[in-house]
């Protein structure tokens, strides 16, 4: 897969669609789902339902430990009469409209101006989780995580979780990464994220000795070290060798952007006999998948799901080579590409006796 970093740093934000019985061009979309890195998107305006532009996105509160955006931080626009006023917005409360490049909200002018302030120069205390939660009930969201006093309910279906270290995205950005024994790693290159389901997908560190290798690594993997100035990767969480990596394939040069290709995931395949985790993480990721393929209309009589640590494994056999990239495709929607192992077959094996 190739990634044009600097396609999305140079995609026009377009600054107003006329309404006209011709057909509008497709969007581009490249500054929408997945994102590259906060210098990508910080511009992009937050407009409500009323075409009313609120502001723009100056940066992201990020909780790596959860692998979520937990906020969109957004600068009051001028016609508000506010000032350069900062309001955290649910990530979730957000919507890409994608032919005119914004992201909309359903949201008055008076709900967002009424919205409290964030001071960025205090931003431990804008961390704080019943704060963060405040602003999720203004704009009408449940918060993921915890709040202050409440304990996780054993019989929710997605329990919810203790709210991570909040930091900026451009803060994490370039943030120095050690692994647990204080080897270092690198430093953060870019995150890939999506901002409308709250997730980071994954962090790309680069070493200071590989300039031309970015090595990814799931953000759930990280965490600061006690004085928050950087970052310490715990491999037992996820195979560090086992990554998929960005290599260099061409620099930037007479206006072309620098790209990057992905290498093929050469993970390890699994052998052992099918496995299902316990965590409630686990066992949804396993429902999710067995529910779309059922949903595709896709037998899966003969197929296996295990989900163990995070890792999505297929196993048995379908009838088609169409079938088997199907199921493919749907268990890595419902997790990443190199997550995935599959091992099933076409065409119905066959048994000796």
């Amino acid at each position: 897969m190739k990634l044009q970093v600097a396609i999305l740093a140079g995609a026009a934000i377009a600054a107003g669609v006329s309404l006209s019985t011709r057909a509008q061009p497709e969007p581009s979309h490249e500054r929408f789902g997945i994102e590259h890195g906060i210098d990508k998107f910080e511009s992009i305006e937050i407009r409500n339902f009323q075409d009313e532009i609120l502001g723009h996105i100056k940066d992201l509160g990020l909780d790596l430990i959860n692998g979520r955006i937990v906020e969109v931080l957004v600068i009051s626009d001028s016609s508000l009469d506010v000032g350069e006023k900062i309001v955290a917005v649910p990530p979730r409360a957000l919507f890409p409209d994608l032919l005119n490049e914004v992201y909309r909200i359903d949201a008055s002018t008076d709900l967002f101006k009424s919205a409290p302030a964030i001071d960025l120069s205090k931003w431990v205390d804008a961390g704080r989780s019943d704060r963060i939660a405040a602003a999720y009930h203004l704009f009408g969201q449940d918060p993921y995580f915890l709040e202050e006093g409440a304990t996780a309910s054993k019989t929710d279906k997605r329990p919810k979780v203790p709210l991570g270290y909040v930091e900026r995205s451009s803060k994490v950005l370039k943030m120095p990464v050690d692994n647990l024994e204080h080897q270092k790693l690198g430093e953060v290159y870019t995150m890939t994220l999506n901002i409308t389901r709250g997730r980071i997908r994954s962090v790309v560190i680069v070493a200071p000795d590989r300039l031309k290798t970015k090595s990814v690594i799931p953000a759930m993997a990280l965490s600061f070290n006690d004085t928050r100035d950087a970052l310490l990767f715990d491999d037992s969480k996820m195979e560090f060798a086992d990554e998929p990596r960005y290599i260099l394939t061409g620099e930037e040069a007479n206006g072309q952007g620098t790209s990057y290709e992905e290498e093929s995931y050469q993970g390890p395949h699994t052998s052992v006999a099918l496995e299902q985790g316990k965590s409630y993480r686990d066992i949804d990721r396993t429902v999710r998948i067995n529910k779309a393929i059922r949903a595709a209309k896709i037998g899966i009589r003969n197929v296996q799901v295990g989900t163990l640590n995070d890792r999505v494994t297929l196993r048995g056999w379908v009838k088609t080579d169409d079938d088997k990239r199907r199921i493919n495709e749907i268990a890595i929607a419902a997790s990443r590409v190199e997550l995935v192992d599959n091992q099933i077959v076409v065409g119905k094996p066959v048994t000796v006796n």
